[in-house]
Formats: structure tokens, sequence, C-alpha cells
């Protein structure tokens, strides 16, 4: 399998190889690396309770939810390449802001911990939904699941070495700063760093090119068609749900583990790169499941097993049950992230794939918003354990909703199928 994607890899689009240089600093950095593990707990050596860092988390999720369908528009207006772009330095300057907040008044500390979430997560959404369209435009049918696994699997890996870096580097700063671990100092050199680390991802997208849809990807007529609204509702919904079960896990386990469980930061820095390491390997295997079961079964199967990976994490508390459940679900959730952004893109003719890449990208924030503000009202008042089950019953549902709905095929499935 490993060579497989070797010379897949040699034989990538110049514009897919650069964007995926973009996503590997991206994750290293920002996306599951060094500001995963470190934000909240930066938060709260803040002095703020799991308010705030629900208030914080939220607000980045709802300005990515509401700027998601405006981000498609502008990459059918502008080009796909140039809103990432733009896309990019806003999320370098929204991850440099965040870590001044020290330097803030105090009266107005809080404010500029939740402002600053904002140019970030409008950042995210023009790059994250531009990358599918531009991907799928630099392809040919024939390696698409190829480079949406790499795609997946790419940043949960270099989110390893970030995780291991974000947990060890507290550590050293504190070391030779001279002061402890309960400081904001140890936290908020990292989150600087990260920053800085995130500029030579602007250059990498500098150097792609513009692209269209490659010839012959979809039928002549294609571009002409309607857009399947129910299908595309439906597929915003089970995003809404799926992602409940990863936007839990990545908002508050590091939370819980710190606060709840008294583990290190360091141990949760380990756990976290290991549940990037094993989604990233996970990823890598999606095409090769999707081949034998299918799509549709793929997406609905690892949507129940994440929900199934929950269940630790709600009943035992432990960190080892709580460590296996987190790299669980993040494992479910990149199989399923690289077959179901296929899926939906494949699902629409060509002129329509920002629009359903916005619509599915906004359901994604909303979930993660809804997930950090009612957790951070929710666990004060009935415990972690009462978040992550509701968690997984919102998952179950979204496989439920999912299987039931496009267990026959629809939009361009429906048409190559002959339906």
């Amino acid at each position: 399998m490993l060579d497989a994607y070797v010379r897949d890899l040699r034989s990538f689009d110049r514009n897919v190889r650069l964007y995926l240089i973009s996503g590997a600093l991206v994750g290293f950095t920002t996306a599951g690396g060094i500001y995963t593990v470190l934000l909240n707990l930066y938060i709260l050596r803040l002095g703020y309770g799991f308010e705030l860092v629900g208030m914080v988390n939220a607000a980045g999720a709802i300005a990515y939810a509401l700027f998601c369908l405006p981000a498609g528009a502008m990459g059918k207006r502008f080009g796909t390449r140039r809103v990432m772009l733009f896309g990019m330095v806003l999320i370098t300057v929204g991850n440099g802001m965040l870590p001044l907040a020290e330097f803030v008044a105090e009266s107005w500390r809080a404010h500029w911990l939740v402002l600053a979430r904002v140019p970030r997560a409008i950042g995210f959404a023009m790059y994250l939904v531009n990358a599918a369209p531009f991907l799928i435009a630099a392809t040919d049918r024939a390696r698409r699941h190829r480079v949406f696994s790499v795609q997946a699997a790419l940043q949960p890996l270099a989110a390893v070495a970030g995780s291991v870096a974000g947990g060890l580097l507290p550590g050293l700063f504190a070391l030779s700063l001279g002061v402890d671990l309960d400081q904001p100092a140890p936290y908020r050199y990292p989150l600087i760093l990260a920053t800085f680390l995130l500029i030579p991802a602007v250059g990498a997208l500098m150097a792609t090119r513009e692209v269209d849809p490659p010839t012959g990807s979809a039928p002549a007529t294609a571009g002409a068609a309607a857009i399947p609204i129910a299908a595309v509702i439906c597929i915003a919904v089970v995003a809404f749900l799926v992602t409940v079960g990863v936007a839990v896990v990545q908002t508050f386990f590091n939370v819980y583990m710190d606060d709840g469980l008294q583990q290190s930061t360091a141990l949760i820095g380990l756990l976290s790169a290991a549940a990037q390491l094993v989604s990233g390997v996970a990823a890598l295997a999606s095409p090769f499941m999707t081949a034998r079961w299918g799509k549709g079964p793929a997406i609905a199967a690892t949507s129940v097993a994440m929900a199934v990976f929950l269940l630790p994490m709600a009943f035992i508390p432990s960190w080892v049950a709580v460590g296996v459940g987190c790299i669980g679900v993040f494992a479910m959730g990149a199989m399923r992230f690289s077959v179901f952004t296929v899926f939906q893109q494949e699902m629409v003719p060509d002129r329509w794939r920002p629009t359903i890449s916005g619509a599915t990208a906004m359901a994604t924030g909303l979930s993660y918003a809804a997930v950090a503000l009612g957790g951070g009202y929710l666990i004060p008042a009935y415990g972690y354990g009462a978040v992550f089950t509701l968690s997984a019953v919102a998952v179950v549902a979204g496989a439920l909703l999912f299987q039931l709905y496009f267990r026959r095929p629809r939009g361009e499935y429906a048409r190559h199928s002959g339906e």
C-alpha cells in the first residue's frame, strides 16, 4: 500500500503537491498540532473557566459557519486558488493575534480572545471550502480517491509532530523562563512560534496556479443541471450530526485530561499525537475500504464506529480509556472525511461543487459551535460523561439518516446509474 502511495505522490499534479505542503504545515501548527493541544490550556492558565473556553471555540466555529457559503461564492467568482491563498493569510493573522491577549487591558482580554478567533475562522472557511473543488479540478477521476486520502492523512500525520511539540514546548519554555506550568507564558510562546511556521504555507499556495475542471470529468451537459436541493440539505444535516463526534473530542479532550483527570501537558500531547498518527494511517486505507464496500456503506460504518469509541470516554474515567476513545474517534473521522468529501463533490455538477462544499463546511462549523457552547455549560452541570454520551447519540442519528436517504443513488450518482 505504501509503495502505491509513494508512486502516486510523484505523479500528482504540481498544484496538488503544493497544496499538500500547505496542509502539512496547517496540521503541524493549528489544525490538530500545537494550537489544538495548547489553546484551551492557555485560556485556563489565564484564569478563565469552561464558559470562556466554550465561547472562544464557539466564536471561531460560528464565524467559520457563517462565512462558508460566501467563501464558496467567492471561489466561483474569483477562483479557488486566490480565495484559498487569502484565507491562509487570515489564518496566520488570527493565530498571531490570540497569544497577544496578555498585552491587552484586562477588562478587554476576554473579548480579545473571542475576537481573535474570527479572522482565523474566516480564513479557514475560505481555505477549506475551496480546497475540495480545487483538488477535484486538479485531478482526474481515477486518481481522485488517492489524492483525497493523502490529503486526509497528511494533515494528521503532520499534527503528530505538532502534538508532541505542543506537549513538550511549555515545559521547555517554563524551564528557560524560570516560571511554573500554571502560568500562561509557557503556553504563549509556543502559540506564537506556531504562527511563524504558517508563513511557508502562504508561500506554498502563492506558488500554485489557478485550475479549471479537468476535461472529461463530467458529462458535457452537467454544468447546466440544477443542484439537487434535497440531497444537499441531507448532506449538510448529516455533516452536522456526525461532526459532533470529532468536535467534542477536539474541543474538550485536552480540558478533560487536564481538569478532570489531572494529567500532564506532556501526556496530553503524546495522546494527541498518537490519535493523529493512527488517523493518518487510517485515512490512507480509505480507498481500499471504499473499493470493497462502496462509498455509502463506508461512510455509515465509520460513523457508527466513531460513536462506539465515544462510549469509553463517556463511562470510564481513566486516561487510558479516554486516550483509546480519542484515538478511535480521530481514526474513524479521518477515514470518513476523505470518502465523504469525494461523495458530496461527485454528487453535483462542476458548477455546484463550491456550493455544496460551502454548505457542508457551514454545517460542520455549526456543529463545532454547538458542541463548544453546549459543552461549556453542560460540563459544569452534568459532567464530561453526559457530553460524550449525547455526542455519540448525535453521531448514530447522522449515520442512520445518511443510510436511509442515500441507500439509493442521488444527484450525479443517480444520473450515472441510469436513474
